[in-house]
Parts: C-alpha cells; sequence; structure tokens
C-alpha cells in the first residue's frame, strides 16, 4: 500500500535557484508565495499512467504543513506527519506505516506543492495552451544519478502562478501525470482530523508494517 503514497503523485532559496535562471526563479517565487502563504489547503486531481485517458482516476486530499488526508481509488489516508493509515473500507483493514526520511524524500501527497524546490536543475520548457489557460512549463532533472526519475515537468498557470499539472517521466520510458482540477487556501481544519481514531473502525483488522 505504500505505493498510494508514491503515486499520487510537497530551504533557502539563494541556494536553490543557484543553478537555474532568473526567469524559472522569479516563477517560482510566485508559485511559492501561494502556497507560503497559506496554513492548509485542498486539492482536486485527476491521476493518470502513461497517457491512458480510460485509466484515468480521481482523487482529493487535504493538506496541512506535511500533514494530510488522502482519498484515492476507494483508499483513505491518513497522515500524521509520523505515521501513514491506509484505510481500505473494502477489505475492512488499516495498513500502519511509519515516514522513513526516504519517503519524505519522494514526491508524495504531503509535499506535491513544495517537492521542487530542492534536488532539481530547473530549465523554461513550453508554453502551451490547455483548456484556454496558459501553462508554462518547467523541466526539473534530479540531480542525483540514481534517481529512477529521468525528469518532470511541472506545469504552472501563469494567470494564477499555481500548480496546475506534474508530470513524471521514469528512466524505464513510463509516464504518470497528476492534474490539479482545483486547490482551495487557508481551510478551516480541526486540529484532530490528522488523527487515526482506532474507535472509528471497529471490526477492522490493523496491522503495522
Amino acid at each position: 500500500m505504500k505505493n498510494y503514497t508514491f503515486y499520487i503523485l510537497l530551504l533557502t532559496f539563494s541556494n536553490l535557484f543557484s543553478q537555474n535562471d532568473l526567469k524559472v526563479e522569479q516563477l517560482l517565487d510566485k508559485v511559492s508565495f501561494n502556497i507560503d502563504q497559506s496554513t492548509s489547503y485542498s486539492l482536486n486531481f485527476s491521476y493518470i499512467i502513461d497517457d491512458d485517458i480510460a485509466q484515468k482516476r480521481k482523487g482529493n486530499i487535504i493538506i496541512s504543513k506535511n500533514k494530510y488526508i488522502l482519498e484515492f481509488l476507494g483508499v483513505k489516508q491518513i497522515s500524521d506527519s509520523n505515521f501513514i493509515y491506509t484505510i481500505v473500507p473494502e477489505n475492512q483493514e488499516v495498513m500502519i506505516s511509519k515516514i522513513q526520511k526516504e519517503d519524505e524524500e519522494n514526491i508524495s501527497p504531503s509535499n506535491i506543492l513544495k517537492f521542487y524546490r530542492q534536488g532539481y536543475e530547473i530549465e523554461m520548457d513550453q508554453l502551451k495552451v490547455e483548456s484556454g489557460l496558459s501553462i508554462q512549463f518547467l523541466k526539473l532533472t534530479p540531480n542525483l544519478s540514481d534517481s529512477e526519475i529521468s525528469h518532470i515537468f511541472l506545469g504552472i498557470n501563469i494567470n494564477n502562478n499555481n500548480i496546475y499539472k506534474v508530470i513524471e517521466v521514469g528512466k524505464n520510458n513510463s509516464k504518470t501525470m497528476l492534474k490539479i482540477e482545483n486547490i482551495s487556501y487557508n481551510l478551516k481544519i480541526n486540529e484532530d482530523a490528522f488523527d487515526f481514531k482506532e474507535d472509528d473502525y471497529e471490526g477492522y483488522y490493523i496491522e503495522k508494517i
């Protein structure tokens, strides 16, 4: 079930942009401003593997700092920043896994709006019009040579400076796309929203992995 974290498919700026051009820096500064001014946000998204539109899946996620609640493919996932609770109602089971440092370095639900801030060389790519929107794509190449990722295309809606699309291309030529359908900032969230309450899952098989 850890793959759900990988699939949904989020620092100092002076060091971050040292190898990237000024236009890239200015654009990402605007994107980061939107994100950093917010304490929480909610995303509705669609997810596609290898351009297979017929297999498009939709989901939603609520994020507050490094905590999140994700609903995708009939599965609910809660992260309290220390553990991930993967809840599968169809099987009446809950799997609990501790967040490892290597998990934090991947593109995960908690950092999907911030992952670009470290670990990549970034350059301008194409400006495209999609669904009537002007989308500026950036090409991100991982700094680590042993990364399984060849590159990532980060699409930014230049009308509102929000992330619009993330396309990850693997070294094996696999491709996954996460499209953000809409985003809301500064939600009112109860403090215990990210707490896993075992009493809510009476009769479920609960496993720590």
